[in-house]
């Protein structure tokens, strides 16, 4: 535990708030001591300002009932021989082959040092690295987690675009229906958000007469989100919203404008009929002028998308 860190943290003066969503990690061994000692080297450990959730399994079979239970693992520490000889083999085999997860970093770890080659076990399972326990040292386990959790990230910022692009795809059929507007919106947000910040949290809501005097009465209809926004698309945003926050925004009177609070992003447009559209997104670390700009044009061309919807659904009525 003497090693010191090989990297500095990523940008200190911009480190997020202790309450962002961890990466969940999870220690699958059979030796009770290689959890013990797992999670002291990394406590401290942050990337992106999120700390790291250890979740601990002690056999193949117990790895695979957590692994059913839950899909958002970023990484598996995961033993050679616990109940058998190839206990991790077969749960690395099973989570590729089987879950269809291709997400998940996997990292071998045995005890006992040239039962397989390492190349052999690389060239047959879907792993990300093999190590021995012996090698594994603090300094070494640090590094392993940076290279192992940024791979990470990026497959998932990947996903994300791929998703955004196939509700883009599905969207452009029908523009001029309230439903196809918002599933468009939903796509562009996805891929703004993953591309402008790691923390996938974001949602777009509509607001109906938002006044500064009346905003703490005001209902957020979210029409676009991302992260876990996502399941309460159609519903009232229940994260707590700083009323002082938009009646600042709502006093510049301003047709778009925006504030960023403690790596919190507000923005707000205002249209023509007195509707306000806010969209609120979780974690940004910075935000340069090509970043705003982008947000803007989101917020400016979807308002005007909806508005335009609405005008085209009552004249049809």
């Amino acid at each position: 535990m003497s090693d010191e860190f090989l990297f500095a943290e990523e940008d200190p003066e911009n480190a997020l708030a202790e309450n962002q969503l961890p990466y969940p990690i999870l220690i699958v061994d059979d030796d009770e001591e290689i959890h013990v000692i797992t999670r002291m080297a990394l406590n401290d450990f942050r990337l992106d300002g999120r700390p790291l959730e250890f979740v601990s399994a002690y056999s193949g079979v117990e790895a695979q009932q957590l692994l059913q239970e839950r899909d958002d693992f970023a990484l598996v520490l995961l033993d050679v021989v616990m109940e058998n000889d190839h206990a991790g083999l077969d749960v690395a085999r099973w989570i590729r082959d089987t879950l269809k997860n291709r997400m998940i970093r996997i990292v071998l770890r045995t005890g006992q040092p040239g039962q397989a080659p390492e190349e052999e076990i690389i060239a047959r399972y879907e792993i990300d690295d093999y190590k021995e326990k012996t090698e594994l040292t603090y300094r070494k386990l640090v590094t392993l987690m940076y290279c192992s959790l940024r791979a990470y990230r990026e497959l998932r910022t990947i996903e994300a675009n791929r998703q955004a692009l196939e509700s883009i795809i599905e969207a452009s059929s029908e523009l001029f229906s309230a439903s196809s507007i918002r599933q468009l919106s939903q796509g562009i947000l996805q891929q703004l958000v993953a591309l402008i910040t790691h923390a996938d949290m974001a949602a777009y809501c509509q607001i109906d007469s938002l006044t500064a005097e009346r905003e703490a009465d005001s209902a957020y209809e979210i029409i676009a989100a991302t992260g876990h926004y996502q399941q309460n698309i159609g519903q009232l945003l229940q994260q707590q919203i700083h009323s002082s926050v938009i009646k600042e925004l709502t006093q510049r009177k301003q047709s778009v404008c925006f504030i960023l609070r403690r790596h919190v992003y507000y923005g707000l447009y205002s249209t023509s009929a007195g509707n306000y559209y806010l969209l609120y997104i979780e974690g940004i670390k910075q935000l340069s002028d090509s970043d705003q700009k982008l947000l803007e044009l989101f917020m400016n061309n979807t308002a005007i998308a909806f508005e335009h919807a609405q005008q085209h659904t009552q004249s049809a009525g």
